[in-house]
């Protein structure tokens, strides 16, 4: 199980979905714009309210990875999503994922985001290993990796298929180790809270 997680990091606050969200998601949901929630989200209005109160904090309590708003600070504004998965607890890995809204990009959000929640998940999270894949195609996504200090290991040759085609990823981590070797901002511990 992972603790409760609410990271402050620059100007962003990552924090598990609540009911205080359902009112952005649900806007979300009704666009169709799925680029700012994870996996799994609600595919219909209807199951918004059921997936904040129950899903996102049960995949937690289970140990089966977290869901993270990222969020604006100052605004509250959700710009994005952040997440664990394929928790992996004997060895001490786990996968980060993350999106931002398509008319948020470009401001170092995901840069932001992924350090704070690797850093969050090698020290108060319980992990020892955060991998990252992201596709060669995806130019934004490995500049985000290795803005946010994960170290690139190799290539996992056609290892993801879109229905079409198929496609090279590019495998990035983060281990405890490099949190002594790699700039990355220090995060401490507020009553459960994490502050960057």
């Amino acid at each position: 199980m992972f603790p409760p997680v609410k990271i402050v990091s620059g100007a962003l606050e990552i924090r598990e979905f609540g009911s205080q969200d359902a009112v952005q998601v649900a806007a979300f949901v009704a666009a169709g714009d799925r680029t700012a929630l994870p996996p799994g989200s609600p595919g219909a209005v209807a199951d918004v309210d059921g997936w904040l109160a129950e899903t996102v904090h049960q995949r937690r309590l289970d140990g089966g990875g977290v869901h993270l708003a990222i969020a604006e600070g100052a605004s509250g504004e959700i710009v994005g999503s952040i997440g664990l998965r394929n928790i992996d607890w004997e060895a001490g890995r786990s996968e980060i994922g993350y999106g931002v809204q398509a008319s948020r990009r470009g401001r170092g959000y995901a840069t932001e985001a992924a350090r704070a929640v690797g850093r969050w998940a090698l020290t108060d999270g319980g992990m020892r290993r955060v991998q990252l894949h992201a596709r060669f195609d995806n130019v934004a996504s490995l500049r985000v990796a290795e803005k946010a200090g994960y170290q690139r290991e190799g290539t996992l040759r056609m290892a993801d298929w879109d229905g079409e085609e198929a496609y090279d990823l590019a495998v990035f981590s983060m281990i405890t180790t490099d949190l002594e070797t790699v700039e990355i901002p220090r995060v401490s511990m507020v009553s459960r809270e994490t502050t960057v």
